[in-house]
């Protein structure tokens, strides 16, 4: 049966503000593209991935079979509407690396994938199944549009397709909920909620008034952060992205008793490790800053919750000032750690969120300048994603590691990464290469101010 245009419309959905903002706030330079990228120890029968994929992915998630309608009237969210055309083998595609297939090889193969944008005509996301890495290995290279969903949602997809999935007994923890959000889910639902029970109890009201004036000016703090110096990681992209990753990692267990050892967190010290290699980059083109500021995602999904049907974004964006003047990592974790503390208790998290969904109903020329000022204002975006603590394999194909980064707004260069998996924590870096043509520079120094902070911060 063929529908109309009114029929179709019917049967879909309006994309929900908290989704809309990353398809609405894409540009040609920067798509809204997250990529993830695992590699394996043997090639990947493509056959049983797509049973899978299909299986446990689509049949659970119809958002991965919908594409996006934009509305004709001004103001109006998109809407995702089922594809019906829709064919597996367009979105799950098999190569053979180019010979020596090594990780050069590899990484040139997954930045000519992430420049490239989306096919807004089909449901926005697409796997690259690539065999012949690093002789008999493979590699798999996701790439899904923002506003299906976010990072962690991401994770929690790629892991339902491995063979030792059970929701029973792998659940993906996020450090940043902890670490980060504190109380501030809290305190935006009493404010929203208490208004009967204030009424009879005006001291509370006062206390209550009080973070409504502290969301208040961290919603002008986010809206207009604090300048910072520019530097050579900012400039004018042209689209064209540069990957570069780790494919060995470092022990997670090592970065955990150097965290211990410094009343620290894992987050604190991965922080640390970027900023000095920042500092390192930076320095050897005597262009050093005091700090480079980077937007930190922070996840507001509650822990143990599955993913939803239409999975979606739970995110806010946190700024952090990364201290790269000091070559002392002890100074550098000192600094970060007040930083840290402040945001944790602080209601940024949750007030980041409301800006970003409120940031929809603007109209496009607003949207774009809050874009462009946050943009004169940070230099990229820094995350760190933790996976399941276990050995994962497809078909028997064990998964060596993994690395996967956000997409960027405005004209923002660098995104850089941290994934932790089976006790190892991989890192990596997307630049653009009209501004930052040499992300693998960076991950040099980032190995090599690693082996500092653990000989001059670790517990021996």
């Amino acid at each position: 049966m063929v529908l109309g245009r009114y029929e179709r419309l019917r049967m879909s959905r309006r994309m929900s503000p908290g989704d809309a903002v990353w398809y609405l706030g894409e540009n040609r330079v920067n798509p809204m593209t997250i990529s993830s990228i695992m590699w394996f120890d043997r090639p990947i029968d493509v056959e049983l991935f797509r049973e899978r994929f299909e299986q446990r992915l689509l049949d659970r998630h119809p958002i991965m079979r919908q594409r996006i309608v934009p509305s004709r009237l001004p103001g109006l969210m998109p809407r995702w509407v089922d594809d019906r055309a829709f064919d597996l083998t367009r979105h799950i595609s098999e190569d053979v690396l180019p010979d020596p297939g090594d990780q050069a090889v590899l990484q040139n193969w997954c930045s000519e994938e992430r420049t490239i944008p989306l096919d807004r005509s089909r449901p926005m996301w697409h796997v690259s199944v690539l065999q012949g890495y690093r002789g008999g290995g493979s590699a798999i290279h996701v790439r899904i549009h923002h506003s299906i969903g976010d990072g962690l949602a991401m994770m929690a997809l790629l892991v339902t397709i491995m063979d030792e999935y059970d929701p029973t007994t792998i659940t993906l923890h996020d450090r940043s909920i902890t670490d980060v959000v504190g109380g501030a889910i809290a305190t935006g639902t009493q404010l929203l909620s208490k208004g009967a029970h204030l009424a009879r109890h005006p001291s509370e009201a006062v206390e209550l008034a009080r973070d409504g004036a502290e969301m208040a000016e961290w919603a002008g703090r986010l809206l207009a952060p604090q300048l910072v110096e520019r530097t050579v990681l900012q400039g004018q992209p042209d689209g064209s992205k540069r990957m570069a990753w780790d494919p060995d990692g470092f022990p997670l267990a090592e970065i955990k008793r150097t965290a211990r050892a410094n009343d620290a967190t894992i987050n604190d010290v991965l922080m640390t490790v970027m900023s000095g290699a920042l500092h390192r980059y930076l320095e050897e083109r005597q262009a050093l800053v005091d700090d480079i500021a980077m937007m930190i995602p922070v996840n507001l999904r509650r822990p143990g919750v599955p993913l939803p049907r239409n999975l979606g974004n739970r995110i806010g964006l946190l700024p952090l000032r990364l201290p790269v003047r000091s070559e002392d990592p002890r100074e550098r974790l000192h600094v970060l750690q007040q930083r840290m503390n402040e945001l944790k208790q602080s209601p940024a998290p949750l007030v980041s969120r409301m800006l970003i969904v409120t940031t929809t109903m603007f109209t496009p020329v607003i949207e774009r300048g809050i874009h462009r000022l946050n943009q004169l204002r940070s230099t990229g975006v820094l995350t760190n994603v933790p996976g399941p603590p276990l050995p994962l394999h497809i078909g028997g194909a064990e998964l060596l590691g993994t690395i996967g980064w956000g997409g960027m707004t405005a004209h923002l260069n660098l995104s850089a990464a941290f994934v932790s998996v089976n006790g190892s924590i991989f890192s990596g870096l997307v630049t653009d290469a009209a501004i930052t043509p040499d992300p693998e520079l960076i991950l040099d120094h980032l190995h090599a101010e690693y082996a500092s902070v653990i000989e001059r911060l670790g517990a021996g």
